[in-house]
Order: structure tokens, then C-alpha cells, then sequence
């Protein structure tokens, strides 16, 4: 019965997961056209700048409230809340309300949505048994929000060629409405109540800016990824354009197109698995970015749906390729201890970088053809990639990997459901350490900020003196003092010559759940699992 009971929460928060990112990628294709056809070119692009922005701020300022209050609540309040903002707009949209007020409402709604992702992180730990169950449900929700981009835009294309945008957003309403159902049933452990809860710290993303310049000389990093981001928010305004005035198609198309971005997306993850490797992700970062110059180039002559759906795939493919090598890159370069406010300086330019486009796309298309713009903005990316290409792969030839290590990483029992690539940027940041026979690697009482993981000998563990079963190669220790933010709970002693390979707090923390809120679920696992030994 107990494990039913646990399990039921965790298929509440990743089927309300699906069906918040199915309306979150619907709803905004389905704002934009009516956006268009009710308020033209410059309402199209203060929406499509509104929803990058608000969703930026929405993350920021709402994901806090997770930190301090009930999870559960705060999932339920974020998609309550959105469910009725989306309502209210396909009432006023029908009423024939002001359409500033209904499009405010409804990027209201999407930027809630945006929330969901970060505390459906936090809340995971808390409804699983161990770490390898953890990483599985993060890989899970990937896999979701996958299927998602697909689904979403699809569902919007079909929506549209059936219903007025007006009455399409009823549709995202009741995706949302169904969305209730399973976060009702999110209900946390006891020791949920008695958890820690870290003091509020404030985090300077200005440094954060400064560390993501430095990864790449000449700042290739933010520049890159401010001209993507740049095409993104253009190509949100330019596409409605391209679609209903010069393909002079239903705006059902819209939908279909943005799909196919997601097709593209599937396409691109399931290539990077092959293709992504610690040792040339600079160059699959510029390749992305290439890809996605490329994919705008054939989208300026396409002169069918088809052609422009085959486009789309060709971006979506590298906007797959471009998110996953760029973030592994950035958390494998930043310095200890800043990693997170480089990975978070990526939004903020991603943010910056897709509202100025989306603001600016409506004067360019008051100057230049549809087609023109989409051509100038593809060569642009081709141009800026081929430009540092250079220095990325000079970031590349840096990444020096050790298979062994590499294998070593894999065979771990907590990283097993982990994609290739994070497990090679995990062992590229592995330290070695010898110790010789009756040497004492860790002592209870002490601080600890480390992880071991044993590549070679065998370990001799004891808990207030008394022994417990012998660790050998693959085995990890020291993840306690890590989860807890405590002191070691065991005295690990080398029974012969040993090595084991370090990772600090930060990286094991990242790799294995990706939220520190809740990391103590993890230790009563790990501590009621060696109580019983």
C-alpha cells in the first residue's frame, strides 16, 4: 500500500505536467493569430514580447513562493489561477471585450504556466523512494514536455481550422480544467512538514552575466544566444505574416507549423544522443545555431506549407541540439559556486533576446518583404556562427575525457538513467585521490562537501563504531553530509590501496535531482537503508 500511495502523487504531477505544457504551447499560437486579425502587425508583436516577458517574470517572482509555502498548494493556486485567467479570456473573447484585455489575460495565464517546470522540480524528491527513481521521473518529464511541443501547436492547428481564435481558447481553458484533476491528488509525505526550509538567498545575476560572457571568448555565448533568441521572437511575429497574408492560408497553418518545430525538436533530441559528447559541444552549439539560420533561409522561399513545415523541422532540429550543448556547456565551464547564475543569465538574455525581436519584427516588415527578413535573419545566424565557430572549438579542445572514468560515472547506480552527455560533463569534472592501506578518507562528525565514488580498492565503513558492509569500485559515499547539509554520518577507512573520484555538492546536488529544497527526503531514504544493513 505504501508504495501505491507515494506513486499516485508522482502520476498526478506528470500528468498535470502534460497537460500544462500542452496548454502553455497551445495558447500562444492560438493569442498570436488573434491578436493579428483583431489588432494587425503591432499587436501581434506586443504579445509575443508580453509572453516572453511576463513568463520571465512569472518564473522569478511566483516559482519564490514554492521555497517558502506547501508545494502542493502552490501547484494547484499556479494552474488554478491560469485555468481561470484563460476562462475569463475565452469569455471576453466571445463578449467581444476589449482585446487588450483579453490578450492580457491570456498571457497571464501562459506565464503561470511557466512556474509549473521549477516546482514541479522541487516536488519530485519528495514523492520517490531513491535517487535513481528521482533522475528516471526528471527524464520522465523531458520525455513530456517533448511530446508536448508536439502536441500543443498541433492541437492549436486544429483548433483553428475548426474554430474562430475566439472560441479556440476554450479548448486551452479545458486542458487546463483537466489539469486540476491530477495536481488535486499531489499530497507530500509527513516529513514534508518538518523539512528545513533554507533562508532566502539573493543571487547576483549580474556576475552571473560576467561568467556566461567568459565561457567563450569574446562573449560567443550570450551573443549567440541573444541572435537566436532574436530570430525566435521575430519569427513569432513573422510566421502569422508569412501564413495569412502572403501563403494566404488558414490560420490553422500557424499551428501545423509551430508543430513541426516540435517534430524537429524530437528529431534533434534523439540525434543528440548520438551526436552530443563533452568533447565537441561548442561545435553542436554553433551547429544549432547554423541549423537554425539554415531552417529560416528555406522558410523565405517557401512558397507551399509544406516547404515551410519542412523548415520549421530544420529549426526544431537545432533548437534541440543548440539547448542541450549549451547548457551542459555552460555548468561544465562556470566556475564552483556559479554555475546557477550563469545558467540563469541564459534566460535573461533568452528573455531579452525573443521580446526585442518580437518588438522590432513589425518595423522591419514595414520596411522589407516577409521573405527578406526571414533571408537577412537566416545568413545573420550563419554569418555570427561561422564567426566564432573558431573559439568554440577551441573550447572544445579543452574538454580533455578519460573513458574509464567516463564508464565509471555510467555504472553508478544513481546516474544509470542519465543521458550520455551529462554523464560525460559529470566525469569530465571528476577528481582522483589515492589512499594508501588504514588511511582515513572521511570521519563522522566532520563537514563534508564531497561525494566519493571508488574507481579502484575497497573501503571499510563504521557507524558509531560499529561495521557496515565494505564498499568497493562503483560504490558512492559521502552523498549524506551532501543531501542534508549536515556532517558525516560514517567513517570511511581504506582497507588497501584506493582511489575514488570526487564531485562536489553542486554538481552531485544538479546531477541527481536538480532541486536542493528537498534533498533531506533523499538522506531519511539513504539513512533508513543503511540502518538496516
Amino acid at each position: 500500500m505504501r508504495r501505491g500511495t507515494v506513486l499516485t502523487p508522482r502520476r498526478g504531477l506528470q500528468t498535470g505536467w502534460g497537460l500544462t505544457s500542452a496548454a502553455r504551447l497551445f495558447t500562444p499560437v492560438v493569442l498570436v493569430v488573434l491578436a493579428y486579425e483583431r489588432g494587425g502587425a503591432g499587436l501581434l508583436a506586443g504579445t509575443s514580447a508580453a509572453l516572453a516577458v511576463v513568463g520571465a517574470l512569472m518564473s522569478a517572482v511566483v516559482g519564490r513562493v514554492g521555497d517558502r509555502g506547501h508545494l502542493g498548494r502552490v501547484i494547484r493556486w499556479i494552474v488554478g489561477g491560469s485555468a481561470a485567467a484563460l476562462a475569463l479570456a475565452t469569455l471576453g473573447a466571445v463578449a467581444q471585450w476589449s482585446v487588450l484585455v483579453v490578450l492580457a489575460l491570456g498571457v497571464i495565464s501562459c506565464g503561470l504556466l511557466y512556474v509549473y517546470r521549477p516546482l514541479q522540480a522541487a516536488t519530485l524528491p519528495w514523492l520517490v523512494h531513491t535517487p535513481r527513481e528521482l533522475a528516471a521521473a526528471n527524464v520522465a518529464s523531458a520525455a513530456i514536455e517533448s511530446v508536448a511541443s508536439l502536441v500543443g501547436p498541433a492541437l492549436a492547428g486544429a483548433a483553428l481550422l475548426l474554430l474562430s481564435p475566439d472560441e479556440a481558447l476554450a479548448i486551452g481553458a479545458a486542458c487546463l480544467g483537466l489539469a486540476l484533476l491530477p495536481v488535486s491528488r499531489i499530497h507530500l509525505p509527513a516529513a514534508y512538514r518538518h523539512r528545513r526550509v533554507e533562508p532566502a538567498r539573493k543571487r547576483s545575476y549580474a556576475a552571473g552575466l560576467g561568467v556566461l560572457a567568459r565561457v567563450v571568448r569574446a562573449g560567443g555565448a550570450p551573443v549567440l544566444v541573444f541572435a537566436q533568441t532574436f530570430a525566435r521572437g521575430a519569427l513569432t511575429v513573422l510566421l502569422v505574416i508569412l501564413v495569412l497574408d502572403d501563403l494566404a492560408v488558414g490560420d490553422d497553418v500557424v499551428g501545423w507549423l509551430w508543430a513541426a518545430l516540435g517534430v524537429g525538436g524530437l528529431a534533434g533530441a534523439a540525434l543528440g544522443v548520438r551526436v552530443l559528447h563533452v568533447s565537441r559541444l561548442g561545435r553542436s552549439f554553433v551547429t544549432g545555431v547554423g541549423l537554425w539560420g539554415a531552417g529560416l533561409g528555406v522558410l523565405s522561399i517557401a512558397g507551399t506549407p509544406w516547404l515551410a513545415g519542412l523548415a520549421m523541422v530544420v529549426i526544431g532540429i537545432g533548437n534541440a541540439l543548440e539547448d542541450a550543448s549549451l547548457f551542459t556547456l555552460v555548468a561544465r565551464l562556470a566556475p564552483r559556486g556559479m554555475s546557477a547564475q550563469a545558467l540563469g543569465a541564459i534566460e535573461i538574455v533568452a528573455c531579452a533576446g525573443m521580446a526585442t525581436g518580437a518588438a522590432l519584427a513589425p518595423a522591419v516588415v514595414g520596411t522589407v518583404e516577409v521573405q527578406t527578413a526571414l533571408l537577412a535573419l537566416g545568413v545573420a545566424l550563419v554569418v555570427l556562427g561561422m564567426l566564432y565557430l573558431r573559439s568554440f572549438r577551441a573550447v572544445d579542445r579543452t574538454a580533455v575525457q578519460s573513458q574509464a572514468t567516463t564508464d565509471l560515472v555510467a555504472d553508478v547506480v544513481i546516474f544509470e538513467p542519465l543521458p550520455v552527455v551529462i554523464v560525460e560533463h559529470l566525469a569530465s569534472l571528476l577528481e582522483p585521490h589515492e589512499y594508501a592501506p588504514g588511511d582515513v578518507v572521511m570521519r563522522e562528525g566532520e563537514d563534508g562537501d564531497t561525494v566519493h565514488i571508488i574507481g579502484s580498492g575497497t573501503a571499510r565503513v563504521t557507524v558509531h563504531g560499529a561495521q557496515r558492509p565494505e564498499l568497493g569500485p562503483g560504490d558512492t559515499f559521502g552523498e549524506i553530509a551532501l543531501l542534508r547539509h549536515s556532517s558525516r554520518t560514517a567513517t570511511v577507512t581504506a582497507e588497501g590501496d584506493l582511489t575514488t573520484y570526487c564531485l562536489d555538492r553542486e554538481d552531485f546536488l544538479t546531477a541527481i535531482q536538480g532541486s536542493s529544497t528537498s534533498a533531506e527526503a533523499l538522506a531519511d531514504v539513504r539513512l533508513a537503508r543503511d540502518a538496516s544493513s
